[in-house]
């Protein structure tokens, strides 16, 4: 087993081990709760907490591995309920139902020990950061080339350690994983030696690292034998480098976590961090609320692109609150799955009704939820990344910039934290188009585009504002430290070759950054950074100004 994995199992020991202790309390809630409902068989509001009380031990019990406190409690729950619903307890009935589900509780008290198998959940809340740098291998005997190539990729920011002699690639693997492998198709060794020793590898280290051969020969035979050897890629010398970049981050997102953003509302603190950890394993971004009336601040805070909510809860119903949360047209789309121990079909048709995309029963394998989660916000992920993003660029369109900022404002507001706003333009873009062409120009744009994603951190957001302009929106960060950062980028793209049919030429642009204290204002921030820029472009270009 991983350490990760090892990581994990602790850490849903540790719940369990929380749940096994707390479970003298919550037989104690249920058996002083039904107390009242035999004293008082009219009290409504009482039957409602008692229900309330079974469905999540129901849930919870099984969930932590105590299947038969799960599946009394959830027999306890089906006597109830006709009485939840109007019918008239007799006297003799409530009372054998008194005294079988204190005999039964008593019981499992004194008998049940905590299980073998545990689960569980780090309370760590904060999204993860990216550290490290992405390793890239370039294995080549040709050191101009290699020199170029690994000049360009740095200014991406990718770590490129470079290997000349094909022997020792597998040593270099052994020692330390890269993310990607460029390679040389032919060597000394053959013609197609590079192909043959990534499929021995492959072999023998039982892992498959995204691979792009490089050649000079543009033949089929060549392609395909790089095909044969799982090629990720494919290029003939001289290499464009923009365009092997653009490969190498395709390649990256598809190994990369999701990260999706995913609200747990349960009012079952333990349960709903067994739920969270599972998800966390994954790799999705998890919040957890366990106060429902706290849902909007959260749902605008958190952006999440799945909710995740048990039926019964205090305060309100998880039907009422998917209810309030699709009042809101800009949360209409956002996927709600309901995981509940709740097996009645009506109820669950009516979480349906009430907006809910997916019904899940507790308890539920690991695997199934990490799966039904990911599929669903990867699907709502997709819609939006086709209203939100510009098609060329893959960055958030003007529309959404503009929403962007104003929700990150509403954000720093509350929070007292800073904010800053660079709008940048790409420097004499029209004579790009009109000496190179507009391919040309499309792929500038998408250079820089790129460079902006993996120079900045995650947590900032970038857009494409129109035409050559880009935003740049920097949480918790003052203009000052926005402009130092952002100048290193601009220094970072002038130094960038971009290719096409007559050659290579470089580029540049200006920039100009202000914060929250010149306006609170969306708009008249955008106003403020965009007069900053143009003073960039009036002093002469390719520099970055302070408002």
């Amino acid at each position: 087993m991983s350490d990760k994995n090892d990581s994990l199992q602790e850490k849903l020991l540790a719940l369990e081990a929380i749940f096994f202790q707390k479970l003298p309390s919550k037989f104690e809630e249920i058996t002083s709760t039904l107390q009242k409902v035999v004293e008082s068989p009219t009290d409504k509001e009482s039957m409602v907490v008692l229900h309330r009380h079974l469905h999540t031990m129901a849930g919870s019990a099984g969930t932590f591995g105590f299947a038969d406190i799960g599946t009394q409690a959830r027999v306890f729950e089906s006597t109830l309920k006709p009485h939840l619903e109007g019918k008239a307890w007799d006297p003799a009935e409530l009372q054998a139902y008194s005294e079988e589900v204190n005999r039964y509780f008593e019981y499992a008290l004194k008998h049940d020990s905590k299980p073998v198998n545990g689960v569980a959940e780090s309370v760590q809340e904060e999204e993860r950061e990216l550290s490290d740098p992405h390793l890239i291998y370039l294995v080549d005997e040709d050191e101009a080339q290699n020199q170029e190539i690994t000049t360009q990729l740095e200014h991406f920011g990718y770590e490129v350690v470079r290997i000349n002699h094909l022997a020792a690639l597998a040593k270099a693997v052994a020692t330390r994983r890269p993310h990607v492998i460029v390679i040389e198709l032919s060597f000394p060794e053959g013609k197609v030696a590079g192909a043959e020793e990534i499929s021995r590898i492959k072999q023998i280290e039982r892992f498959r690292i995204p691979t792009v051969f490089v050649s000079r020969s543009s033949s089929f035979d060549s392609r395909l034998l790089a095909v044969r050897a799982s090629g990720d890629g494919y290029f003939t010398k001289p290499v464009d480098v923009v365009a092997l970049t653009e490969r190498i981050e395709s390649l990256l997102q598809l190994d990369e976590n999701k990260g999706y953003r995913v609200l747990i509302i349960d009012d079952d603190a333990v349960t709903s961090k067994f739920y969270g950890a599972i998800l966390r394993d994954a790799g999705m971004n998890v919040y957890l609320l366990n106060d429902p009336t706290q849902i909007l601040t959260v749902m605008t805070d958190f952006r999440p692109e799945l909710l995740l909510m048990d039926i019964y809860m205090p305060v309100c119903s998880g039907v009422e609150l998917s209810r309030l949360i699709r009042q809101d047209n800009s949360y209409v789309d956002v996927p709600i799955v309901f995981l509940s121990s709740e097996a009645d079909l009506s109820k669950q048709l009516d979480a349906v009704r009430a907006g809910a995309d997916d019904f899940i029963t507790k308890p539920v394998a690991p695997e199934y939820l990490k799966s039904s989660i990911a599929s669903r916000a990867e699907r709502y992920r997709s819609l939006r990344a086709l209203i939100m993003r510009d098609g060329l660029t893959g960055l958030f369109n003007h529309t959404a910039i503009k929403e962007q900022l104003a929700s990150e404002i509403s954000q720093a507001g509350r929070t007292g934290s800073p904010l800053a706003l660079a709008m940048i333009d790409l420097d004499n873009f029209k004579t790009i188009n009109d000496t190179y062409g507009h391919p040309a120009g499309d792929q500038v744009l998408r250079t820089l585009a790129r460079l902006l994603r993996q120079r900045l951190r995650r947590s900032d957001i970038v857009g494409r504002y129109g035409g050559e302009e880009f935003a740049v929106i920097f949480p918790d960060t003052n203009a000052t430290t926005a402009r130092r950062v952002l100048d290193q980028v601009r220094l970072a793209f002038t130094k960038i070759q971009q290719h096409c049919e007559g050659g290579h030429f470089s580029v540049s642009f200006s920039g100009g950054v202000a914060d929250l204290e010149s306006t609170l204002d969306a708009d008249e921030l955008f106003d403020i950074a965009d007069a900053a820029m143009y003073v960039s472009k009036q002093e002469g270009r390719n520099r970055i100004s302070l408002a």
